[in-house]
């Protein structure tokens, strides 16, 4: 599976959201500054991300984006498939042509690796993706 800074920042920024300590929305600066993505690369991820339903967003000094699901509702196959042009690793598993098609021997592996890791992205969902996170600050606190 291929997974672009698209895919993975992404999936940053709504953990940003997700773990959110504040009830007013975030602005693109402020999720920037927490995840040290740039603002103009995030505002490029939340059009797809507010219109595909994760993220709402209002205008004005007190506006910002917040999540529009709960965390358990977003799985994080869902947001890379949104956000990634591809998710697969090798050309032939994404429709090109290949001429070796006939007598590939590694095809089978190569499609067993990625149904695997599709198994698990399908199985994470952001409440997942925050558990880890929560774990990893309260380690970082001791």
């Amino acid at each position: 599976m291929k997974i672009s800074t698209r895919g993975q920042y992404s999936l940053e920024a709504l953990l940003c959201l997700a773990t959110a300590t504040s009830e007013k929305p975030y602005s693109i600066h402020t999720i920037a500054e927490k995840t040290h993505i740039s603002d103009g690369y995030l505002e490029q991820l939340f059009i797809p991300l507010k219109k595909a339903g994760y993220v709402s967003g209002s205008r004005g000094v007190q506006g910002g984006y917040r999540l529009a699901k709960d965390p358990k509702e977003i799985v994080a196959y869902q947001v890379l498939d949104l956000m990634e042009t591809s998710l697969h690793t090798i050309p032939c598993l994404n429709g090109e042509e290949c001429t070796k098609s006939n007598i590939c021997e590694s095809k089978v592996v190569w499609t067993d690796v990625e149904s695997s890791i599709e198994k698990v992205m399908r199985s994470v969902t952001l409440a997942d993706l925050m558990e880890t996170y929560n774990s990893f600050q309260g380690d970082s606190a001791e």
